[in-house]
């Protein structure tokens, strides 16, 4: 029992409050925009576990930065050329 409240709790923050705030997101934003914020939210998540976690700095993960970065370029490219015509 006393795993259940705390249980909840996370999830309420983790998945509840996250839905909420996406979809807020969309009908103030647009489905483009909130899209291409989204896709920034790995780099801060990362940047976070660097100053919070004291996480290292090793080769796989630069090489996950690489690819995260280009994915992230696409996503974004795609919503600039999406909004502009």
């Amino acid at each position: 029992m006393r795993y259940i409240l705390p249980a909840v709790a996370l999830g309420f923050v983790a998945y509840g409050l996250s839905i909420f705030t996406y979809i807020r997101a969309q009908k103030t934003l647009g489905a483009a925009k909130t899209s291409a914020y989204y896709a920034v939210a790995p780099f801060i998540g990362a940047f976070l576990s660097f100053i919070l976690l004291h996480e290292s700095l090793t080769i796989a993960y630069l090489i996950a930065l690489a690819v995260m970065i280009v994915g992230t370029a696409f996503i974004v490219s795609d919503t600039i050329g999406r909004t502009v015509s």
